[in-house]
């Protein structure tokens, strides 16, 4: 049993005549010191005007946290700026990083992924190059000059990939070249700070801003799968768990001892480094057991089907899929199937999300599948946990579904037919937006709703996509309209050749009988529609907004009655 945190409180005299408070305790496995002082506006982040009952509250609520499991080192404060002087850019970017982090600057203080993106930007980018100029010697030039190296430095590095060459960052891993939406985020963000350089009065104007320093980011090609498509992908997921539940192919006859060992651990899920651990073998040995055996790769994940169905099935987030959590399904409630986002990125986002029926069957297969394979199933159990029984990322997540495409491409091209599209937990929620709109005769509020949509954007987006792609037979009703003015300058004659569409334009019957097959005499002809030409003939005139309002009814009746494919 782990023994319960302690600390302890030492007082010590400054030589300003205040009192510095130093607390001490066990944190992280290791020792810890946080320093307190008494004097008022201390610069060294704890904020000063500390007493000694006051410190001692702050070490018992310290070590509170660290029974909890929650305490977080504070990270080194940044020195205080002279208002008297023009800081740095690497002191004021600092400071305005901190301040977001604590939400002084904001709505609100940014969560730990906004923040991680932003020590990318300054720590591998904008710090190096304008780390040491002070703000009053960044000008339109450098900014400039920054833009320019960014987008050589870009081009360099895409030019020796293609090459051949196998380039790394300092961190060992393979370096790939910017984009411009993401060299857009380093000049946005230069831009962000130089905005508060202004508010404290540094600096006069933002050089950071201007038409000069725009990025164009081409539109990505986001688009979403066929209803054919989601199948291939399903059952694609489906496979690889087939192959999963099959265990390891090779030696079965064969396994004793440490192969034996082995192929029960691999079975459970867990990874080589793991297997290793638990039976005290080193990571080669394991391996060795594993190619022999016929484990296929790291394919241990159990649900890969239900998280592929979940997502094309109920248009969630990838990030809200992962928080998922058991006591949010609803499967057998009054209402209906559905299961809760409890917490979004928006407030549109905390939702009830509607479960098919097919979807709830799939969700029951996935639970009773945990439950076999001993995993977690208990009320606080994420629904689609990681190989651990923890949260899964949404790294893992993508590339689950990723691995699923990569299959069904295979399988779809053994079959003649042509690959799926990149596809990502994104595409899958906007193939759900795209099935939604058609199954609910285009109920765009409600698909909003569903999807946890505060802005209709995304929604319109896909229903655009969406009438590209559905057959309405607008060459048809292009031909009819012709085929009703030819009817209307030569008479019944040729009014025969109208071809009818559905219920629509060229059926008469719908709307009563049509001034084409009986056209009045000239002289009865009243309007703009039948006004005389120069050469004596009367000729429909595209100026007739009637015909034409009778027209666009038709289209849009044509639009509600006409079956979607």
């Amino acid at each position: 049993m782990s023994r319960t945190p302690s600390g302890s409180l030492k007082l010590e005299t400054l030589a300003d005549g205040t009192q510095a408070f130093h607390l001490r305790f066990t944190a992280l496995g290791r020792r810890q010191h946080v320093t307190l002082h008494e004097r008022r506006g201390c610069g060294c982040g704890c904020g000063g005007s500390w007493s000694e009952r006051t410190a001692a509250i702050e070490l018992e609520n310290i070590l509170a946290k660290v029974r909890a499991g929650v305490w977080q080192k504070r990270s080194d404060r940044v020195p205080a700026i002279d208002p008297g002087e023009v800081p740095t850019f690497h002191v004021f970017a600092s400071a305005w990083l901190e301040s977001k982090v604590a939400g002084v600057l904001g709505d609100r203080p940014i969560d730990i992924n906004t923040e991680n993106d932003y020590r990318w930007r300054l720590g591998r980018h904008l710090l190096p190059f304008f780390g040491e100029y002070r703000l009053d010697e960044i000008d339109s030039a450098l900014c400039l000059a920054f833009k320019a190296h960014k987008l050589r430095e870009a081009a360099e590095v895409r030019a020796a990939l293609a090459a051949g060459a196998v380039l790394r960052d300092s961190n060992g891993r393979r370096q790939r070249p910017l984009g411009p939406a993401s060299i857009r985020k380093l000049v946005d963000c230069l831009a962000a700070i130089l905005d508060e350089a202004i508010e404290d009065q540094h600096i006069d104007r933002n050089p950071a801003r201007g038409r000069r320093m725009r990025v164009k980011v081409p539109k990505p090609p986001r688009t979403f799968l066929e209803m054919d498509e989601l199948v291939a992908l399903t059952d694609a997921a489906a496979e690889q768990d087939a192959r999963q539940s099959n265990g390891l192919s090779g030696g079965q006859g064969k396994r004793n001892g440490t192969a034996a060992a082995v192929a029960t651990c691999w079975s459970q899920g867990m990874r080589p480094s793991d297997i290793a651990a638990e039976l005290g073998l080193t990571k080669a040995t394991i391996s060795y057991h594993l190619r022999r055996l016929g484990a296929q790769g790291p394919a241990t994940y159990i649900g890969r089907r239900a998280i592929v169905a979940t997502l094309g099935g109920s248009g969630t987030r990838v990030s809200e899929l992962c928080d998922l959590r058991i006591r949010e399904l609803r499967l057998h409630a009054a209402t209906g199937a559905h299961f809760r986002i409890p917490d979004a990125k928006t407030e549109a986002g905390v939702r009830e999300v509607q479960v098919s029926p097919d979807l709830v069957d799939e969700l029951v297969t996935h639970l009773d599948n945990l439950r076999r394979a001993g995993r977690p199933t208990g009320p606080d159990a994420y629904l689609f946990p990681n190989l651990r029984g923890g949260r899964m990322s949404r790294q893992r997540a993508a590339a689950i579904v990723n691995e699923a495409a990569e299959l069904a491409s295979k399988r779809l091209g053994e079959r003649g037919l042509p690959k799926l599209p990149n596809t990502t937990p994104h595409t899958l929620r906007r193939t759900y937006i795209s099935i939604a709109l058609l199954a609910n005769r285009f109920d765009v509020l409600w698909v909003m709703s569903q999807v946890g949509h505060a802005d209709s954007k995304m929604t319109m987006d896909v229903y655009a996509q969406l009438q590209q792609r559905v057959d309405r037979e607008h060459g048809r009703a292009f031909d009819a309209l012709v085929r009703q003015a030819r009817g209307r300058l030569y008479g019944g004659a040729h009014a025969s050749d109208r071809a009818g569409i559905g219920n629509g334009i060229g059926n008469d019957a719908e709307f009563g009988p049509s001034e084409a097959s009986s056209p009045p005499a000239p002289e009865q002809q009243k309007g703009p529609a039948s006004r005389p030409f120069r050469s004596g003939e009367t000729r429909t005139r595209t100026g007739d907004t009637t015909i034409f309002s009778r027209v666009l009814y038709q289209l849009s009746y044509l639009a509600e009655r006409r079956p979607l494919g």
